[in-house]
């Protein structure tokens, strides 16, 4: 089984790469490669090669599918997965939406849209425990305020919780985009060397996983 992930950004990257190796570690057929944009960008609109050549998930969307459904077909036992954050977008319309791209490009590959809801720090807090061995001062309380998979400002929330000084003083030290972006690839990183994946309480990480290891073992 060989998997193709396209993922919105380094940090994503990072925790598939700890998770594929707990796959490989229980289905030793299983290998994979990974290919990380920007950040997640827009639909494109005229599919001009100014919106579909930019490095952002949605815009070169529709030219990657394209591609792996000239070069997958004749590799049967494979899949791409597309691995996004949900954002704000209501996650029916939104993945509506990524359908309608694969059916607009006739996609016969096998594909998965896996949306993180809201964002992929929410895998990170579906794994309380994981969190705790990673993060052992970890302000654990302001959990209780927590809805899992809610749309709430996820990443912010598990900066708060990880950060010593919170989320304020988060900003003011970190306030840049790529600083942002390296701070999530350490969390992941971090966190993603103690997830179980079957505790991980997260609804949107369990479909991910059930996903992916329902191939696995195909």
């Amino acid at each position: 089984m060989f998997v193709y992930f396209l993922l919105e950004d380094m940090s994503s990257e990072a925790l598939i790469d700890i998770l594929m190796e707990n796959v490989s570690l229980r289905y030793p057929g299983v290998s994979y490669k990974c290919r990380s944009f920007k950040e997640l960008g827009g639909f494109t609109q005229k599919n001009t090669v100014k919106e579909t050549r930019t490095g952002k998930l949605l815009n070169d969307l529709s030219t990657y599918l394209r591609g792996f459904n000239n070069s997958l077909k004749y590799l049967p036992d494979s899949a791409v997965f597309i691995v996004l954050d949900n954002d704000d977008n209501d996650p029916a319309v939104f993945r509506a939406g990524l359908e309608e791209v694969a059916k607009d490009n006739h996609i016969t590959i096998d594909y998965v849209f896996c949306l993180a809801v809201e964002e992929m720090e929410a895998w990170l807090l579906g794994d309380r425990e994981a969190l705790q061995q990673a993060y052992p001062a970890a302000k654990m309380q302001k959990l209780k305020d927590y809805e899992q998979d809610s749309i709430c400002g996820t990443w912010e929330m598990l900066a708060d919780i990880v950060y010593p000084k919170g989320i304020k003083q988060f900003k003011k030290d970190f306030p840049t985009y790529m600083e942002v972006g390296q701070k999530k690839s350490e969390w992941a990183k971090q966190i993603g060397r103690y997830m179980e994946p079957e505790r991980n309480i997260s609804p949107s990480f369990q479909s991910f996983w059930k996903e992916l290891t329902k191939r696995a073992v195909s």
